[in-house]
């Protein structure tokens, strides 16, 4: 498995990747808690176009897990101007895929992207029910920042940051 920069000719099949992990995710962990419309949203904002316009933005960065031409698995974030600050935006591996090293893969190739850049600081925000991406997040060295009461669609949020 090889992670590297997604190119244009990967935007339809990362936005198939994401969308069927989004919509697994939301069965298992998010369904009583993330509402339909908000995941709804979510996918609509990851179509094929929107990821081709994202990779045109100097500012983003966006990854993805290649075996053998397939997409396994997606990261997309984007620096701050020159703050030093650093957003992971998304970050999630196809359900048939989970569990094999592939998130943590992802996540060290954005750290590296970040340190690289001279970011002092990578920020992320993730759903206090997807405690696997949590318990990831903790391993890798991320702390919860904060805790954000019905930040978006009256849902609870976590930031949780790490910095170099």
């Amino acid at each position: 498995m090889l992670i590297r920069e997604m190119k244009p000719k990967d935007a339809e099949q990362a936005s198939k990747i994401i969308e069927e992990t989004r919509l697994d995710s939301w069965q298992r962990h998010e369904k009583d808690y993330y509402p339909r419309k908000a995941l709804d949203f979510d996918i609509s904002m990851k179509s094929a176009k929107n990821l081709r316009e994202s990779l045109k933005i100097e500012a983003n960065f966006m990854y993805v897990a290649d075996e053998a031409r397939a997409i396994l698995g997606v990261a997309i974030g984007r620096l701050i101007g020159k703050s030093g600050l650093a957003t992971l935006g998304w970050i999630g591996v196809h359900p048939n895929h989970q569990r094999k090293g592939i998130g943590k893969a992802l996540l060290i190739e954005v750290i590296r992207y970040c340190r690289d850049h001279g970011c002092h600081k990578l920020t992320l925000y993730t759903l206090p029910v997807l405690i696997p991406a949590v318990n990831l997040y903790l391993r890798l060295g991320f702390v919860p920042e904060a805790y954000l009461h019905k930040e978006w669609w009256n849902v609870d949020f976590i930031k949780m940051s790490k910095w170099f």
